[in-house]
């Protein structure tokens, strides 16, 4: 792997102010990497070599005349093929898509990166509108987990996930509306973000609005904290993103909560509660206050599927019979038992997910950051085949859905590797708005995990 491949977004801005790489040739290295796949991880969707090949050149002419934008000026990043890109197709990981003309415009989070000097080279892989957190997609393919390419990448950011942790560029942008940059990031063993819902402006938002939230896909918490430096701006277009920004304090002493049983009642790999349980201590040898929280609303996940179908069959309703056919065979029925809802069924679903949210807020007014696991377990091995029937994957992962219902920023990442040497994450949860103090006690874990 070229050199310049293993550097973060600080040494690569660094590398670039002294002269030691350039931007052209880290683009290059990056696409002869991804066209060198030999592990067939099938990572992306879309490549513009042409276009990030003028984007880098500029970058370079920037960096060389001492003008650069800032600190993604010339990094390579890739965007989740569920955002829009100015001349590039939006498929969504759907064949419904595939006579769509190329996007008019880019997202707000896009024209945000081209104004930071960001060069764009790529879009990677989702599963279809990202509607689940396996990794696999009917008409793009399995994406495959660099850790061990017999397992699940994670979804539905499967390929900005895999794209990190291969080595592919620093940098991808992800979305989670229940999980989905969370998830990846730990199945795959690195740094994603779910920022404060609106901290990222989103348009044009999906029937998911109020519980989408992008977010970047890093190998350290340090370069989430540069990402966010550029995406976490408002936009008109977005008018849940218009609220102040201001800097958060950042107590030398924190008070941490800590929970294993959160969401739905799943058993935690033993290798996974046994990391949470040293952290925890070592975080109280260190002087933070910590508070175990008791188990919430692990009676919900049924509820949370409810409003999941919901949502699935109000995206495809205004659909010809002949689009939703094009659809992955378990999306369809998705679709369909999102139809069959009754109205009181819905109901009382949102009823009981507003008061889990309720719950979670009563908890935060004592602490300033939760800790979780991200996931009850590694990433799961690839299926022989799909299932041909949608599944409720939040009964299997309670930790990550409830903070798209309370729309705060949740972090995950990297806890340890279980005896395959499988990783998996830690989730660090924050008040809403309070982005950067859970960026601060994210840096500060993974400082105290890498310690050992």
């Amino acid at each position: 792997m070229s050199a310049a491949l293993r550097l973060d977004i600080g040494a690569l801005g660094a590398a670039y102010a002294r002269g030691a790489h350039e931007p052209v040739a880290v683009l290059q290295a990056v696409l002869a990497a991804v066209a060198a796949d030999a592990q067939d991880l099938n990572a992306f969707c879309h490549l513009d070599a042409e276009g990030a090949l003028a984007q880098a050149q500029a970058s370079a002419a920037r960096w060389q005349a001492g003008r650069a934008l800032g600190p993604l000026d010339g990094v390579p990043v890739s965007i989740k093929d569920l955002l829009p890109v100015a001349g590039w197709p939006t498929r969504r990981g759907s064949l419904a898509t595939a006579g769509e003309a190329p996007a008019a415009q880019d997202a707000p989070l896009v024209a945000q990166l081209r104004a930071a000097g960001a060069v764009l080279f790529g879009k990677t892989t989702t599963t279809e509108f990202g509607w689940t957190i396996a990794s696999h997609n009917p008409h793009a393919g399995t994406t495959r987990n660099p850790r061990d390419v017999a397992r699940s990448a994670g979804g539905s950011s499967s390929g900005a996930a895999a794209q990190v942790a291969a080595g592919w560029g620093p940098l991808a942008i992800g979305s989670d509306a229940g999980g989905s940059v969370r998830i990846p990031a730990a199945y795959c063993g690195v740094v994603g973000f779910k920022s404060t819902f609106g901290a990222i402006p989103a348009a044009p938002q999906s029937a998911f609005a109020e519980f989408a939230h992008f977010g970047p896909l890093t190998r350290s918490v340090a370069d989430c904290a540069r990402a966010m430096a550029v995406l976490g701006q408002s936009d008109a277009r977005d008018p849940a993103s218009l609220y102040p920004r201001t800097p958060a304090q950042r107590p030398a002493q924190l008070r941490i909560g800590w929970c294993l049983e959160l969401g739905a009642p799943t058993a935690l790999q033993p290798a996974i509660a046994q990391a949470m349980r040293s952290l925890v201590e070592r975080l109280a040898a260190a002087g933070h206050q910590l508070v175990a929280l008791p188990p919430l609303g692990l009676d919900a996940d049924q509820a949370m599927w409810t409003v999941w179908q919901s949502r699935v069959h109000e995206s495809f309703v205004d659909w010809s019979d002949a689009q939703r056919a094009t659809l992955d065979p378990a999306l369809q029925r998705l679709w369909e038992q999102g139809a069959d809802l009754s109205p009181t069924r819905l109901a009382r679903a949102r009823a009981q997910l507003r008061s889990l949210a309720g719950a979670l807020a009563q908890q935060f007014a004592g602490i300033d950051v939760l800790l979780t696991p991200t996931a009850p377990a590694v990433a799961p091995p690839l299926p022989a085949a799909p299932d041909t029937q949608p599944r409720n994957w939040f009964a299997g992962n309670g930790y990550c859905y409830p903070f798209n219902l309370t729309q705060q920023p949740a972090l995950s990442l990297p806890l340890g590797r279980d005896a395959q040497g499988l990783p998996f994450g830690l989730q660090v949860v924050g008040k809403r708005y309070a982005d950067e103090l859970v960026l601060h006690a994210g840096r500060l874990v993974e400082g105290m995990l890498a310690a050992g």
